[in-house]
């Protein structure tokens, strides 16, 4: 009768096994922080360890054990109590996942450990732990523990043990019983190596954040076959070469393939070794061996972790290779296997106390290697402290292995029995006798098959569930980006026509409607016509005047303190009133705009005018405002003066040179060009506005694939032609207009010449007016008076000039006024043609050449039509690898799942498929009741396509 006695471990090997015991009625739980309830071959209290009793001529040796706050992973020991009706019942806590598959299949699984290993192998192969926990065994320890030699005995395989080997990456091994040998080698990689160009790697680098810096995480993992290998002398040298190109991330993976790579045919291996780019790598190479008499077992062994590296250069990687192991042991469903040598204290082990830290102790396995360097006379009181669970206490307990160098595996698997069970060989003290069933490689092999296995067992159901989670989450995404319809050519057609058609009336609905730019660009030049300051000094009072819009502004002058020699008699400095009404001038295309005066000074007497409030002068709208103050200060009255008189030819007086207009016409119309090319590139913005919306609802069912890429790419350069051959031939109007003056509108210049010769005068006699007083008031611009009050202004005027005299400046005025009479002509002219270029030419143009020039450009004119049909399907990077990432995830879950369900169904060829070989794996051997794999998904893809 079972009682609340710790359990006892029977004999054979240190095995664990599920049993039946009918005086239980109940479930019992137990969990690996939990060792009180935990049979692992020991016997165990809640006080602490129990002296071994010997049993059938063999003894039970204590297994270390303690109770630990960490929380591993929940397991429970099956067992079965009577039933009415069958005998026996399961109850499983984890029956709710998957009732049928449980009840149905649990315990035959539990009793096929090997089934089990090789699944688990196969899924951890595939790489699915990493969205899926999955029970590991992880081989940890120091550098120098022994870890290599132990590795060899778990594999049963002559692993290379020269230094550095084995020792740069993770290694994940599996290993099975079959009837032949051989040894299949992968190279997983998951992280690419990124270093800083421009400065040395430093310790810092390396943070929580980015522990294994410079490696960076890969969105997607990738699995490369390296080698498979049917002769055992090749391993060692496969192995290395399989590190070797691990650590070269930027090469590809097949020039150090052994007997067929570039390098490693022509390098020696020694040389690569030494000059890899990185000296670790979080990449795994992984090992599948099959033969006779291995084990069923599946482990990762780390990087041995150090303190000290050989060049301060490297002192970052210390805490990247900590942080690697660190990594594994973290995962909650890890079995650990932490190895310390008996030749060095315990004390000194950096990995245990790593284990110890990240709460791992419960799930952690101790290993003593290098029994047979255990000192004769030294004190051994250390281990056997450890081995009776004392100190460095773990949940598993500890095991002991020897393995002398310069033996080969059959040796050392009898040295191992002659010194720890017949005690015939060597000097193995007699105070370790009793832990017999912990010591040796096979017995170690033997209790973590068993536990590995039944681990798997227990957590079979909830991997299976997240395994069809997944599958279920991409095969969704995957519905989101669909393949290539089936007729690519009548997609891309009808979506061609239907953007040729809308285009075609969206062009001529552009035509139709577009004036606001023009009339914009019309209005720029005009307003941006030459502003010449009619003022001089010699006005008196002295007071600048000019026609811009911005300089209308009140004049104010404070009383002088001298009298001014040049005043007229009839009025005096004191009398005369001050000038506080602004000058408003109504902007108009044949006006003159009067201007602000700040300060005025007449031979060293200051007469200041308080600044008054200037109204803002209206900005052009866009795209034109940048040209708002264009023609502003053009000329004064003076320097129009002199550039009559410097242009006069000598004996020919009072005669006003031809070269005169023609300068200060071209100097007029010469800032055209940037108002020009602000008007074709507005239009060319909204023309490709208004295809480009056209286009994206033609393509709207294409917007993922090249074919709405390349018609936007070359609809843009179609759009940026026709505004270069535009450009071309605006620039030869510009360059017309600026060549020289020139017109045979003669009554129209005469007109406008007329108009601004009367302003300029009406503006010129107020200004003078308003200089001697009496204050005119505000100025009203002509057109704004109606016909009775011209005339009476006419005879007013007339009154006022016999007063003012005549104007000094009445032959400038006369050449302002044909400046810019000829500059409202040529203004008008230049704007009629640069719109007639634009809208009868190149829209046309545009409207007639799109449809033809995106075939010829897409190429689907052409007798290889149908190849171009093909590629244009095809979606752009980020969807086409998106989708070739899902694809690939879902062959990975399709995989797992069909191994999975080829263990739950008992089938007689899971025990010795490899993971490649699913993808032969037919419908009816994968087909069940909750999920159909097939052979197409199993075929998709294979090593060489994820190069």
């Amino acid at each position: 009768m079972t009682t609340a006695t710790p359990r006892r471990h029977r004999g054979g090997g240190g095995s664990r096994r599920i049993k039946q015991d009918p005086d239980t009625s109940l479930t019992e739980p137990f969990a690996l922080d939990d060792i009180n309830n935990v049979d692992v071959g020991s016997y165990v209290t809640n006080y602490g360890p129990i002296d071994h009793i010997a049993r059938q001529g063999r003894s039970d040796a204590p297994a270390p054990s303690e109770r630990s706050l960490d929380t591993g992973p929940m397991l429970r020991e099956i067992r079965t109590r009577p039933n009415a009706t069958n005998g026996m019942s399961v109850e499983s806590p984890i029956s709710n996942h998957d009732d049928s598959f449980f009840h149905t299949s649990f315990q035959d699984i539990g009793k096929k450990l090997k089934a089990c290993n090789d699944t688990l192998g196969e899924l951890q192969q595939l790489g699915v732990s990493h969205d899926v926990q999955l029970p590991e065994l992880v081989l940890v320890g120091d550098q120098s523990a022994g870890k290599s030699s132990l590795m060899s005995g778990l594999a049963n395989l002559d692993l290379p043990r020269s230094e550095g080997t084995c020792t740069r990456c993770p290694l994940h091994i599996r290993v099975s019983r079959n009837s032949d040998w051989s040894c299949r080698v992968w190279l997983r990689k998951e992280y690419s190596f990124q270093p800083p160009t421009d400065r040395p790697i430093v310790e810092s680098d390396v943070t929580d954040e980015d522990p294994f810096f410079p490696w960076r995480k890969q969105p997607v993992s990738a699995v490369h076959e390296f080698k498979t290998m049917q002769d055992k002398s090749q391993i060692e040298e496969v192995l290395r070469w399989a590190q070797i190109a691990i650590l070269n991330d930027d090469k590809h993976h097949g020039l150090f393939i052994p007997g067929s790579g570039a390098i490693a045919v022509n390098r020696r291996i020694e040389d690569a070794a030494a000059e890899t780019i990185a000296k670790f790598s979080p990449n795994v190479v992984a090992l599948e061996i099959k033969g006779p008499d291995l084990p069923d077992l599946s482990f990762y062994d780390m990087p041995g972790i150090f303190q000290n590296p050989a060049d301060a250069k490297d002192d970052y990687l210390v805490n990247v290779v900590r942080n690697l192991s660190k990594a594994y042991i973290q995962h909650p469903s890890a079995i650990i296997i932490c190895s310390m040598p008996m030749n060095s204290d315990a004390e000194n082990s950096s990995t245990f106390g790593l284990t110890r830290k990240l709460g791992a102790t419960s799930r952690t396995i101790g290993v003593l290697t290098k029994a047979d360097l255990l000192p004769e006379a030294g004190n051994h009181e250390q281990w056997l402290a450890i081995m009776k669970g004392c100190t460095h206490q773990t949940g598993l307990g500890y095991f002991i292995t020897s393995r002398p160098q310069g033996k080969d595996l059959d040796e050392l698997k009898k040295w191992e029995e002659l010194v720890f069970e017949s005690h015939s060989l060597g000097n193995w003290p007699s105070e370790f006798h009793g832990f017999s069933e912990r010591c040796g490689v096979e017995k170690l092999k033997s209790f973590l098959s068993e536990r590995l296995g039944e681990e798997f067992a227990k957590s079979l159901p909830n991997i299976k569930q997240k395994v069809k989670h997944h599958l279920d989450k991409i095969t969704k995404q995957l519905a989101n980006l669909p393949e290539l319809p089936d007729n690519v050519e009548l997609e891309i057609k009808t979506g061609l026509m239907a953007f040729a058609d809308s285009a075609r009336l969206k062009l001529e609905g552009f035509m139709s409607h577009f004036s606001v730019l023009p009339r914009n660009f019309r209005n720029c030049l005009l307003e941006t016509k030459p502003k010449f300051t009619l003022k001089d000094k010699s006005d008196f009072p002295v007071l600048e005047i000019s026609d811009d819009e911005s300089d209308a502004a009140s004049v104010a002058t404070t009383t002088p303190t001298a009298k001014r020699r040049t005043a007229p008699t009839n009025i005096t400095p004191s009398k005369r009133p001050r000038l506080e009404t602004p000058l408003h001038g109504t902007p108009s295309n044949s006006h003159v705009k009067p201007e602000e005066q700040h300060g005025l000074a007449l031979r060293g007497t200051s007469i200041m005018a308080p600044r008054a409030t200037v109204p803002k002068k209206a900005v052009l709208p866009e795209p034109f405002a940048g040209f708002t103050n264009v023609g502003r200060g053009f000329r004064t009255l003076r320097q129009v003066r002199e550039e009559i008189e410097a242009k006069t030819k000598a004996g020919m007086p009072d005669r006003t040179s031809d070269q005169v207009y023609e300068d200060l016409v071209v100097e007029a119309v010469r800032p055209w060009n940037g108002p020009m090319d602000a008007f074709i590139k507005q239009t060319m913005r909204e023309l490709q506005s208004e295809l480009e919306s056209t286009l994206n609802k033609a393509l709207e069912g294409l917007k993922k694939r090249f074919i709405y890429l390349e018609a936007k790419r070359h609809l843009r350069r179609f759009l940026e032609e026709h505004r270069k051959e535009t450009e071309h031939d605006l620039a030869l109007l510009y360059h017309d207009e600026k060549e020289r003056l020139l017109t045979f509108n003669d009554k129209t210049f005469e007109q406008y010449r007329d108009d601004e010769y009367m302003e300029l005068t009406r503006f010129r006699h107020f200004m003078r007016l308003k200089a001697v007083g009496p204050d005119p008031g505000n100025y009203i611009s002509s057109d704004k008076l109606t016909e009775d009050k011209r005339v009476q202004e006419a005879k007013k005027r007339d009154q006022e000039m016999l007063r003012l005299g005549r104007d000094p400046f009445a032959r400038e005025l006369e050449v302002i006024a044909y400046v810019r009479g000829y500059y409202r002509l040529a203004a008008l002219r230049f704007a009629d043609a640069v719109s007639q270029r634009i809208i009868c030419r190149m829209i046309p143009a545009i409207r007639r050449q799109l449809p033809h020039y995106l075939e010829d450009k897409l190429g689907i004119r052409g007798p290889d039509a149908a190849s171009v049909y093909e590629r244009l399907m095809e979606e752009d990077e980020t969807t086409a690898g998106r989708r070739e990432t899902l694809k690939s995830e879902k062959d990975k879950f399709v995989r797992a799942l069909a191994s999975i369900e080829l263990l739950e169904n008992g089938a007689a060829a899971a025990a010795n498929m490899p993971m490649s070989s699913m993808a032969g794996v037919s419908m009816t051997e994968t087909e069940t009741s909750t999920q159909r794999v097939e052979p197409m998904e199993l075929d998709s893809r294979t090593e060489e396509d994820e190069v």
